[in-house]
């Protein structure tokens, strides 16, 4: 059976950006197969090389900020994956493409696919732990997609 981390990124008071943390706990509650491991890391994706090296297939779960319309369900290679977004740079994206780099010169990267939502809210200035309705409202849909990827791997 190969080797699958599913990496959850974001943190629970940041409206939108904490979809992957939300999903993450949904997952938790799951009875993954012995061969999947899930992991809630914030946006600390680069301090965690060591689970990531030598696995079969990792997936990571993330907002991500492309041209689609809020709600959107996403499914992106690495070379897909936006840094940067209107000029600035996605610190915690940014870490884990350089992370993964590294890993891949030892020849021991995962196969990486990218599953999440385009966001709705990413301004709030006052801490909030809710997902905003429509992104909210998406987590089944892409727990099904991980799990479609999960056992397709198997």
């Amino acid at each position: 059976m190969k080797s699958i981390l599913i990496l959850c990124t974001g943190y629970p008071y940041t409206c939108d950006k904490g979809f992957g943390y939300h999903v993450s706990k949904v997952l938790q509650e799951m009875e993954l197969p012995e061969n999947v491991e899930c992991l809630e890391v914030g946006e600390s994706v680069s301090e965690f090389d060591y689970l990531i090296d030598g696995r079969d297939k990792m997936i990571v779960v993330d907002i991500f900020q492309t041209k689609d319309e809020p709600g959107t369900i996403v499914r992106l290679k690495a070379e897909e994956v936006p840094v940067t977004v209107d000029g600035v740079t996605d610190m915690g994206k940014y870490h884990l493409m350089d992370t993964l780099e590294q890993i891949s010169a030892s020849g021991k990267c995962p196969e990486t696919l990218f599953v999440g939502v385009v966001p709705k809210d990413t301004e709030t200035d006052t801490p909030r732990p809710q997902l905003t309705l429509e992104i909210k409202s998406k987590i089944p849909e892409v727990i099904d997609l991980i799990m479609e990827e999960v056992n397709w791997a198997g």
